[in-house]
Parts: structure tokens; C-alpha cells; sequence
């Protein structure tokens, strides 16, 4: 089973940070209430050292976990981590500046949409979103001037509605919830590369909490 930074989808290579970290960690079992401590003290060590975990991958038995750090001058640390029982951990770190590590975690196609598509969610629900429908602008750049009206066609027979093409780049919008929109992310990338260009994303306003009017009774 994986699992990554989805912020990283798009900021990977960080240049601040040339160094990979392999942490493997051998043990009994590796389902949360036996190395739940061990993942959060390589968490903490790596954010103190001015690192960030990208990714891990696990099996029944071992744990790899993948940082990238500014440099190794504390990568040692990493191995005082607390272990579960009949455990044990190993750490390997390299230069990558390129992070081609990182591609051993990088989810591919539709997986990786949806990333991307829940990083924006945490950042709209970090920002007090109460979900639900309301209109979804999408980007695309790189879009030539004499495909531009094919890909206006194709994105509008899937509903989206498509604004002026300006040195290659177009708006599209559409109403839908942000929490379902993977499916139509996803589409509308596949129908941006048939045509040439660039899928960059969406973002939406962040929906507010309705405020209650109060209602004065008198007798």
C-alpha cells in the first residue's frame, strides 16, 4: 500500500532539499497500533531537520518510508526513532536533487488526479468550506488557436462551460461538489491532452456557513 505528499504532485523537485532518506522499518506487523509511534517520530524528526516525508509504502511486514532532507549532517537521528517490539530500522540516505526516488511513490493516471484533487479540498476545508455544490473553475494552458474550437466542443458535450481563449489559456467552469470531482477532473485533462494542451487544475470559492436571521416574537 502507498501513500504521498499530494502538495508534492506539483512542488517535487524541492531544490532546498537534495537529500533522499530511505527508512525501512522491519517488524511483526505493520497496521497502525503497531508502528503508529515509529511513523510519527520519523514525522517529527524529519520536519525538526528541516525535511518532509514524500511518501511511504508498506506490506505486511515492513514500513519504507521516503524523506528528502536538506542534507545528511542529521540524517542519524532517523535511526533513535521508538520501535515496536522484534522490530527493527534501517536508514539509507542519498543525493537525489532530481528526487527520482520520488517516482517510486508517485501515483499515476486517475490516482494521481485524484491527489491533486485532495490537496485542494484540504485547503478549501482548511479554510472553513462547508462542502456542496457551487461553481468549479478549471485551467488549461498550452491550448493552440486552431484547436482551440474542437476542445470547446468536446469539453461542452461533457457539460463544461468554456470562456475566451486568452495566449493559450482558457477558464472552464462548471457547477459540481468538490468532494465528487474526480471523474470530471480527470476527463477533462484526457480531453486537454488529446487537444494539445495543458490540464493545470481547478479551484473554487470556499463555501461559507449561511448565517441565521433571527426571528423577534413579541406577545
Amino acid at each position: 500500500m502507498m501513500g504521498v505528499d499530494g502538495d508534492l504532485l506539483t512542488a517535487a523537485p524541492d531544490v532546498a532539499l537534495p537529500l533522499a532518506c530511505e527508512i525501512t522499518i522491519d517488524a511483526p506487523s505493520t497496521l497502525p497500533e503497531f508502528v503508529a509511534t515509529t511513523e510519527a517520530a520519523v514525522d517529527t524528526i524529519t520536519e525538526e531537520i528541516g525535511g518532509r516525508v514524500a511518501g511511504t509504502s508498506r506490506t505486511d511486514t515492513s514500513l519504507w518510508i521516503l524523506s528528502f532532507l536538506p542534507s545528511d549532517e542529521y540524517a542519524g537521528r532517523l535511526t533513535q526513532v521508538p520501535l515496536p517490539a522484534r522490530a527493527s530500522v534501517s536508514v539509507a540516505p542519498s543525493n537525489d536533487p532530481e528526487w527520482t526516488l520520488f517516482e517510486r511513490v508517485r501515483p499515476v493516471d486517475m490516482e494521481e488526479q485524484s491527489m491533486r484533487d485532495l490537496g485542494v479540498m484540504a485547503k478549501l476545508h482548511a479554510a472553513g468550506d462547508t462542502g456542496g455544490v457551487r461553481t468549479i473553475e478549471h485551467v488549461v494552458s498550452g491550448l493552440a488557436a486552431d484547436r482551440a474550437a474542437a476542445f470547446v466542443s468536446a469539453a461542452g458535450s461533457i457539460g463544461f462551460q468554456s470562456g475566451p481563449a486568452e495566449a493559450g489559456r482558457m477558464i472552464l467552469r462548471h457547477d459540481a461538489d468538490p468532494s465528487d470531482i474526480t471523474a470530471e477532473s480527470w476527463t477533462l485533462r484526457l480531453i486537454s491532452e488529446r487537444h494539445g494542451a495543458v490540464y493545470e487544475g481547478w479551484e473554487s470559492d470556499v463555501a461559507r456557513p449561511s448565517e441565521r436571521r433571527r426571528s423577534w416574537w413579541r406577545r
